[in-house]
């Protein structure tokens, strides 16, 4: 269990909710809210571009909404950190989807079909998204991928799977990164 390192009841000097100020609305708020599916892509890969708001204590980015319509429901996120250079490849998931979203650092994505029946059987995608190109990708299941941090510094991204992580059970296949039968190889 993680306790406060300070904890006190510090009488509020005349303090109430209705001192703050609503925040003012925002119509440029989100992400770009078509999901780009273009012809060259792999069947089921869609790639929406996020958008950052910035001002002088940061920036704000938005991964996923319902605002912008109807999406799976986010049943697990989690935060992938990769170090500088770093290749984690090749894996695909039978049952579920996932949800990268690239907001930092600059990565380079993979994603080869190998689906029996797929309309895009043997099609090759590559993509280049981070900071300056922030994008949430789905990649459907079955779809193998890998991503490389092609940046010089340690960065991270995350991932909002279609289906809980089960470790007893995980919906996870692994093949190496140099495997000859993937025509992709990151160190090109």
């Amino acid at each position: 269990m993680i306790n406060p390192i300070k904890s006190a009841f510090i009488p509020s000097p005349g303090l109430k909710l209705a001192d703050f100020e609503a925040d003012a609305p925002n119509p440029h708020a989100g992400r770009n809210i078509n999901a780009v599916r273009n012809e060259g892509m792999i069947e089921g890969v869609t790639v929406s571009t996020l958008i950052s708001h910035s001002d002088s204590r940061g920036s704000l980015c938005e991964l996923l909404t319902t605002r912008d319509g109807p999406i799976e429901p986010i049943v697990h996120v989690y935060e992938v950190t990769a170090l500088a250079g770093s290749i984690r490849a090749w894996v695909y998931h039978r049952w579920q989807s996932d949800r990268l979203a690239f907001v930092c650092g600059r990565f380079r994505i993979a994603l080869y079909d190998i689906r029996p029946g797929s309309p895009t059987l043997n099609m090759l995608n590559v993509f280049t998204l981070g900071r300056e190109q922030p994008g949430l990708l789905r990649i459907p299941s079955q779809v193998i991928h890998g991503v490389q941090n092609i940046g010089s510094e340690t960065e991270t991204f995350v991932n909002l799977p279609t289906k809980a992580y089960d470790p007893k059970f995980p919906d996870k296949y692994r093949l190496p990164e140099r495997d000859p039968r993937i025509p992709f190889r990151f160190d090109d």
